[in-house]
């Protein structure tokens, strides 16, 4: 019994190889829109995951690729979020492409402040007593008394402690240049006196700023308001863009 309960499970497996193996690529069908429009979107590429197989829709949003019940087709564009679909009796599809929110950058004039750490900053370094805060550890081998100056004279700890403010300074300055008011109302709704508390409590450092694309940091100001508001009751829905 034992060996034609193997033969049948072998003949089974045959046959189904043999349908599958005789099965063609057929071709799929679609059109493509911007989503929640009517707007046609041409030149998107078009891919089999299965096959590897790839096209790109017309001018006119229509595609047309090989393909098979099963095959799972992705749809790409640097302008849209990537979608899928898993074809499955090949009548013609029509696909929705969500926008990828194209941010520019605000530009933020220099203000008085900014101005007065770059004079001051130009001024210690015409004193030559501004610099890193990295001591300069040879002078304490070499010229011991010139390292005692150069670290503890009091217009050194003021560059020091100036530099420290300066830095602090600077990097909100470039920070607020994305993450900014005019952003985080466009992406979540935040109330107009409360936009100044969210945006301390939440603004990324500049390192990690830095690491994030315009889609990061959209994703990053909605998580940062999921979190705002269970720490202080609010029950509003995030701006739909």
């Amino acid at each position: 019994m034992k060996l034609e309960a193997t033969i049948l499970i072998v003949a089974i497996c045959l046959i189904t190889s043999e349908r599958v193996k005789g099965q063609s690529p057929k071709i799929q069908q679609g059109l493509l829109l911007k989503s929640a429009t009517v707007i046609r979107l041409g030149n998107v590429r078009v891919l089999n995951k299965r096959s590897g197989t790839a096209a790109r829709s017309n001018t006119v949003g229509v595609f047309n690729i090989a393909a098979m019940p099963g095959d799972t087709l992705r749809f790409e564009s640097a302008s849209y979020l990537t979608n899928e679909f898993v074809v499955t009796d090949l009548a013609d599809k029509i696909m929705y492409l969500q926008p990828v929110i194209e941010l520019a950058e605000v530009v933020i004039k220099e203000n008085s402040i900014i101005r007065e750490i770059r004079e001051t900053q130009k001024g210690y370094r015409k004193k030559s007593v501004f610099y890193t805060g990295t001591p300069h550890y040879y002078y304490l081998f070499l010229k011991p008394m010139t390292f005692i100056y150069e670290n503890f004279k009091s217009e050194v700890k003021d560059a020091r402690r100036f530099n420290r403010f300066a830095k602090r300074e600077l990097n909100a300055y470039e920070v607020a240049k994305r993450f900014n008011d005019s952003l985080i109302k466009k992406v979540v709704p935040v109330d107009a006196d409360k936009i100044d508390n969210f945006r301390a409590d939440y603004a990324p450092s500049l390192k990690l700023l830095n690491t994030m694309n315009n889609y990061d940091l959209i994703n990053y100001i909605k998580d940062s308001y999921e979190d705002y508001k269970k720490k202080n009751g609010g029950n509003k829905q995030p701006t739909q863009l």
